[in-house]
C-alpha cells in the first residue's frame, strides 16, 4: 500500500505498528480520517482501536510508520479523566486553564456546557453524577479549547440505552464543526452516525473506507424489499416470469405480505420489480433495497481473514 497523503484528511497512519514484548498490539495499519467526517473505528475488545488512538494523540509512540495530523485535537479516552471530587463547571474550568497555548481558541464555557447537554449540571459534583453525565462531561472537557478534530474511544461502553441515544445526539450535534474519529464494538450505534469506517481484528486493518462503499464491496447479491396487500400465486408468477430470483421469503404481517427477493444478476432491479408488481395487482405499498448492516459487514469481513 503506498503512503496515503494528507490533503483532504484531518488524520493519516502510514504503515504503523505498535509491538511491546511478546505482542503485536498494531501491525502495520494505514488508514485515513476525511476532514469533516464522522469516522467509525470498529473492532472487538483487544483488536488495536486504543492503542492506534493513544499513537494518534502523542500519548505513546509507534514503534514503526507514520502519523500526520492536520490540527489540534480533543480526546475522550476510554476511561475519562474526571475528577470527580470538583463540580463540573470547576473541572472544565481547570481544563481550560491548564491548556491556555496561544494556538488554543478560548470557548465559551457556557456554551460548551450547552452543547454536551450539561445546563443545570455546573454545581453537582461529578462524582455524584450518572455514567451518561460523567461521558458528556469527558466529551465536555475535550472540547474547551475548540478543536478541530474530536477523538471518542469508546463513548458509549456501559450506558444505557437512553444515555446511548444521548451520546449519540451529541456526536450528531458535533459533526458539523468538527471532524470526529470514534471507536466502538458496538457496531449498530456506528451506523447511525458515521460516513466511515475502519475495521479492524488482531491488529491489522480488514477494511477501510467510506461506509456505503464498504457495504457495496460485501453486497455480492441485491436483496429487495416488499410489501403489498396482495399476493397469490398468480402474482408470484408473474413476479417471476419478470426474473428468476434466486430466493423469495414470503411472510403474512396482517392484512399484508412482506416480500424479500433475491438477485445475484448485477443489475438494480427496483424500478422493473415495482412496474411488475402494480400490474399484476399486488398494490404495492414499499419497496426498497435492504442493504448489510455494519454487523453483517464485520462478520463477513473477519470471517474472510479466518479462511485466508
Amino acid at each position: 500500500m503506498s503512503d496515503i497523503p494528507l490533503n483532504t484528511n484531518a488524520i493519516v497512519l502510514n504503515h504503523v505498528s505498535k509491538h511491546y514484548p511478546g505482542v503485536t498490539a498494531l501491525d502495520d495499519v494505514s488508514f485515513s480520517v476525511t476532514k469533516g467526517s464522522v469516522h467509525a473505528f470498529l473492532g472487538p475488545n483487544g483488536a488495536g482501536k486504543s492503542t492506534a488512538m493513544k499513537i494518534i494523540t502523542g500519548l505513546i509512540p509507534a514503534s514503526a510508520g507514520s502519523v500526520e495530523v492536520s490540527s489540534k485535537i480533543g480526546f475522550l479516552p476510554e476511561n475519562p479523566p474526571l475528577y470527580t471530587n470538583m463540580t463540573v463547571i470547576d473541572y472544565l474550568s481547570f481544563v481550560a486553564k491548564i491548556q491556555t497555548l496561544d494556538s488554543h481558541k478560548k470557548v465559551d464555557l457556557k456554551e460548551v456546557i450547552q452543547k454536551c447537554g450539561l445546563k443545570g449540571m455546573e454545581k453537582r459534583m461529578i462524582g455524584n453524577l450518572s455514567k451518561g453525565y460523567k461521558q458528556k462531561v469527558g466529551i465536555a472537557q475535550a472540547l474547551v479549547f475548540s478543536p478541530e478534530i474530536i477523538i471518542l474511544d469508546e463513548p458509549t461502553v456501559g450506558l444505557d440505552p437512553k444515555a446511548i441515544a444521548e451520546i449519540r445526539d451529541l456526536i450528531l450535534g458535533l459533526k458539523d464543526e468538527h471532524t470526529i474519529l470514534l471507536s466502538t464494538h458496538q457496531l449498530h450505534e456506528a451506523s447511525l452516525i458515521c460516513n466511515d469506517v475502519t475495521i479492524i481484528n488482531k491488529a491489522k486493518i480488514l477494511k477501510t473506507g467510506p461506509l456505503e462503499e464498504v457495504q457495496k464491496s460485501f453486497q455480492t447479491a441485491q436483496v429487495l424489499k416488499a410489501i403489498v396487500k396482495k399476493w397469490d400465486d398468480n402474482i408470484r408468477e408473474k413476479v417471476l416470469s419478470f426474473h428468476s430470483f434466486e430466493d423469495i421469503q414470503i411472510e403474512k404481517q396482517g392484512d399484508v405480505t412482506e416480500l424479500h427477493l433475491t438477485s445475484r444478476s448485477g443489475e438494480d432491479l427496483r424500478s422493473e420489480l415495482l412496474q411488475v408488481l402494480v400490474q399484476s395487482g399486488a398494490s404495492p405499498l414499499e419497496l426498497s433495497e435492504v442493504k448489510l448492516d455494519l454487523e453483517d459487514i464485520f462478520k463477513k469481513v473477519t470471517s474472510e481473514e479466518i479462511q485466508s
